[in-house]
């Protein structure tokens, strides 16, 4: 029996040519620096070993345990960020890796702002103040609070 299309001689059905159902598609990836990225992956990207939830920071795109990186929601009324520790706080949620370049790199994209669907840029002042709060213990050789807690 002769094909009736020339293009479409020798495929089966469904338009795959070759694969069978099992088969699976291999695509490759494309390196960091085409896909849009500025740095590499922050302090606390996921490894292979990483379980339970995954989180992307919104300065670096790396990914993290919800341990890892702080969650950041919008003050609505005064349209500025608020850190929130206990990650319980309603509303959308951004995370973050606790790194000043991970701060920056955030508000220079307006990763916030698209995160948390604001129309506008929020302020981040408050967050790079808890940034240098976590920053200070560190400095003068005691632990933060916040690792006896786990």
């Amino acid at each position: 029996m002769a094909h009736r299309h020339p293009l479409r001689r020798g495929r089966s059905a469904g338009g795959r040519c070759g694969r069978r159902p099992g088969d699976r598609r291999v695509t490759p990836r494309a390196p960091a620096a085409a896909s849009g990225r500025l740095t590499t992956p922050g302090p606390g990207a996921r490894s292979s070993t990483t379980t339970g939830p995954v989180r992307t920071c919104v300065g670096c795109r790396g990914t993290g345990s919800r341990q890892a990186l702080l969650r950041v929601v919008v003050d609505p009324g005064a349209n500025v960020l608020v850190v929130d520790v206990a990650r319980r706080m309603p509303g959308r949620g951004a995370w973050l890796h606790p790194d000043p370049h991970c701060l920056e790199l955030a508000v220079r994209r307006r990763a916030f702002g698209r995160a948390l669907r604001t129309a506008a840029a929020p302020d981040a002042g408050a967050v790079a103040r808890h940034l240098e709060t976590l920053a200070e213990p560190h400095a003068a050789g005691t632990v933060p609070a916040a690792a006896d807690r786990r």
